[in-house]
């Protein structure tokens, strides 16, 4: 009976290893100034969440989450850029996007499978810009979202 128990308790040990799921929030921050609209052109990312908060810049929190890979790869990853924002500013208008547009699946040494990913990400804007709510719907997911400076907030 101890053999056995010593066994299953092993198995599910060992089971519960091969699906560790590595998790990591990554935050950026960008200064709005004084910029009109903002152009949020954010792919590849599952659930983007819309927050309005009291702050004077935009900050994103990247939530990545991978099963089947070591902290090590999950740390490189973020290294590499996989899951960052960049903007850049033309006049009035700041876009705010994704780095790496088109995240390809992977698949470590050895493994038979590619590692499963899920990455969520929210995006806290001052609370002096406005949007239009159908533009964060789940059909929206990979489309731009246009925040404008709501008037006399100069």
């Amino acid at each position: 009976m101890i053999k056995r128990m010593i066994a299953v308790c092993s198995s599910c040990f060992f089971l519960g290893q091969l699906s560790a799921q590595m998790e990591r929030t990554v935050y950026q921050v960008f200064e709005v100034d004084s910029i009109q609209n903002i152009s949020l052109d954010i792919v590849g990312f599952t659930y983007p969440e819309l927050h309005v908060w009291a702050g004077n810049s935009i900050m994103t929190e990247a939530n990545i989450q991978v099963w089947e890979a070591a902290p090590e790869v999950v740390n490189e990853l973020i290294k590499q850029g996989r899951y960052a924002f960049e903007s850049e500013k033309t006049g009035d208008l700041l876009r705010v996007f994704t780095k790496v547009r088109k995240r390809e699946d992977f698949k470590l040494p050895g493994m038979k499978t590619k590692c499963v990913e899920q990455t969520t990400v929210k995006v806290f804007i001052p609370d002096i810009y406005e949007w239009d709510p159908a533009e964060w719907t789940p059909e929206q997911i990979d489309k731009p979202k246009t925040l404008r400076r709501k008037p006399n907030t100069n």
